[in-house]
């Protein structure tokens, strides 16, 4: 047969070619596929037709199947460490961020003291739900939920029980206690505010006892200011009967300043 290299010139990097021979030669690297090997296979040129697998990295491995589909297993437990050189650290089924992962914590990130953090963000970069560090001067843990308008609660907690069944237990639990697992006696151990960690519109010290508008005393509820309702019951302890005999008393005082 006769082959003239100018009728070659609609073929791509004219892998096809005529030798002194005439001899058809396929110049370039034809990849295909062979079900005798594991690997995926090339066809050369040399000489003979000859096959090569290519073979994956270390967390690289390509196969292919008997029908000829290729197959790609990129696995973490093929490689020791994918994070290292990292900020990233993977070890004995934990993750770290900042530092090696701590205790039994299965993700654990480290954020530093005296200084504003994020650590972690849920959301949209702007609004959302965020956990960090909200102080400079130490660390406070803090939790911040930004709702997207004015419909939206900034903060949100659902607190889901199983209907119809009855328990002693409250549906939402916040429970204050020291690093040895045991009750805070040394300092309130719940507060509302607005703004500010200091100043509370309402509060509860070790005691159980309630301050609204002002620091919780001695007494189970101390009100910072007038109190409204429909209606109040009280029991018949002596102090109760105390408070009765004072009210009578003032109650005549002033009936006889009026006759007079």
């Amino acid at each position: 047969m006769t082959f003239n290299k100018k009728d070659n010139k609609n073929l791509l990097l004219n892998q096809v070619s005529i030798d002194g021979s005439n001899n058809v030669r396929i110049n370039e690297v034809v990849p295909t596929f062979s079900n005798d090997g594991e690997g995926i296979q090339f066809l050369s040129h040399d000489g003979e037709v000859k096959w090569s697998s290519i073979q994956g990295s270390q967390s690289i491995i390509i196969t292919n199947s008997s029908t000829g589909d290729i197959q790609i297993d990129v696995s973490i437990a093929n490689v020791g460490d994918p994070f290292e050189g990292t900020q990233m650290f993977f070890r004995d089924g934990q993750i770290g961020i900042n530092r090696y992962p701590l205790y039994s914590y299965k993700f654990d990130i480290g954020v530093s003291v005296n200084t504003r953090t994020t650590a972690i963000h849920i959301g949209d970069g702007l609004f959302g739900l965020s956990l960090g560090n909200a102080t400079d001067e130490g660390f406070l843990p803090q939790i911040i939920g930004i709702g997207s308008d004015e419909n939206d609660a900034g903060l949100y907690f659902i607190g889901k029980v199983i209907e119809g069944t009855d328990a002693s237990i409250p549906a939402i639990v916040f429970d204050a206690r020291n690093a040895k697992n045991e009750g805070v006696i040394n300092r309130p151990i719940w507060g509302i505010a607005s703004g500010s960690y200091t100043d509370y519109k309402l509060i509860m010290n070790a005691e159980g006892n309630v301050g609204i508008g002002t620091a919780a005393g001695i007494y189970k509820l101390k009100v910072g200011g007038s109190i409204k309702t429909n209606n109040i019951i009280i029991d018949s302890s002596s102090e109760t009967i105390n408070l009765i005999n004072e009210i009578e008393n003032l109650r005549q005082r002033i009936k006889t300043l009026e006759e007079k």
